[in-house]
């Protein structure tokens, strides 16, 4: 009987092994799921904040006790970098080549620079433990390591997800959620690396780009699982894991109008979403006489990406660790700070009841050292939620 158990168990340990080997190997893709304003100005996702719809993309536990929330709509417009001087490059002067080698010698010959747009797709729901969304992303950008290698990148994203919290009260204003979000996403990628003189020739004919340069389709399905203590509503801990196991088929086309005219693409391979474990904190003090002016004051810390520590070659531990605060004036205005990749970040929103508006500005680095290789972002909020 024992030995029967003993080979039960080493049978089940090496599948496991097997299937971890398997997952290592496979090729890694970017998440899905657009960042809100609000979370980006107080330094990234936050794990043990549950107050709006966005947990639904963060802890699913938080579903549990977000408030009942309707989101219509979201008009979200990123620019990274030095886009403006691209764009004048690219569409002034005589000779737009050497106006945008230009802007890349300027940069020592190092250049990150992107725009996004986040909806108008953004449709969601929470209430009473249910939350389900549906998000679309364009991502454009464009990486100089060099004048002879330089990336260029078009996405579209879009996401389905949708999951259920439950929670168990522990006594003494403790309590305890869990949850889970499963989802489906959709991603149409075309991804270049040309010299500088290539891509020039390219952008002057986006038309050609999306028609003559590879283009690759991913379809998967996903899951998340969360928890989350909370005291009174004051203090709170979670801990997500995003994306613990999202695989997807990614078919690869001769171009957009491959994809656009053919039922097959070229080769198929299998992908799977970088998994994300984290984890975060949360402090909302009761304000006392302050309350007469401010609604509330929120803390968080975060820490991302923890399985990344353990990568062949990992980013600096410091660079997953984030801080945010929040304060919120009459109902109206909200005053947000926070440091993210080691870099500051800070924001303002304005709720008018019909919609809110929330302006970020916030640091990102591109390399794995603190300072080796930052850019800043922009980024304009318009969200209609009720």
């Amino acid at each position: 009987m024992h030995t029967v158990q003993h080979r039960f168990h080493l049978s089940i340990l090496l599948l496991a092994s097997a299937i971890a080997i398997a997952v290592a190997e496979t090729p890694k893709i970017a998440p899905f799921g657009p960042l809100s304003g609000r979370a980006l100005a107080m330094g990234g996702r936050h794990f043990a904040l549950a107050d709006d719809i966005d947990t639904i993309l963060a802890n699913p536990a938080g579903i549990a006790s977000a408030p009942r929330q309707l989101s219509v709509a979201r008009l979200q417009t990123r620019v990274t970098g030095p886009v403006f001087d691209i764009a004048n490059a690219v569409v002034g002067g005589s000779d737009p080549t050497t106006a945008l080698t230009d802007v890349i010698k300027n940069n020592d010959y190092k250049l990150f620079s992107g725009l996004s747009l986040a909806g108008p797709l953004s449709f969601g729901y929470t209430d009473s433990g249910i939350g389900f969304g549906l998000f679309n992303e364009t991502k454009v950008s464009l990486n100089a390591a060099s004048i002879s290698a330089v990336d260029m990148n078009v996405a579209e994203d879009v996401l389905l997800a949708g999951g259920y919290a439950f929670g168990f009260d522990l006594g003494g204003g403790n309590r305890l959620d869990l949850g889970v979000v499963g989802k489906g996403y959709v991603r149409g990628e075309v991804s270049v690396t040309k010299s500088i003189f290539d891509v020039q020739s390219l952008l002057s004919n986006p038309a050609n780009l999306m028609s003559s340069q590879p283009f690759a389709e991913t379809t998967g399905i996903g899951v998340d699982l969360g928890m989350l203590w909370s005291l009174d509503k004051t203090l709170a801990a979670g801990i997500a894991w995003r994306d613990a196991f999202s695989p997807g088929l990614e078919t690869d086309y001769s171009g957009v109008d491959g994809f656009l005219k053919s039922s097959s693409g070229s080769a198929n391979h299998y992908v799977i979403v970088t998994p994300n474990l984290g984890l975060g904190f949360m402090w909302k003090p009761k304000l006392g006489r302050l309350g007469q002016v401010l609604d509330s004051f929120v803390f968080v810390a975060d820490y991302q990406d923890i399985i990344g520590l353990f990568d062949p070659v990992p980013r600096n531990a410091i660079l997953n660790a984030s801080l945010g605060v929040e304060a919120r004036i009459l109902e109206i205005l909200a005053i947000r700070a926070g440091i993210r990749q080691a870099l500051p970040c800070a924001g303002l929103g304005i709720d008018l009841g019909l919609f809110s508006l929330d302006l970020t500005a916030y640091g990102e680095e591109l390399g794995i050292e603190p300072g080796a290789r930052p850019v800043y972002n922009l980024l304009l909020n318009l969200d209609f939620r009720y």
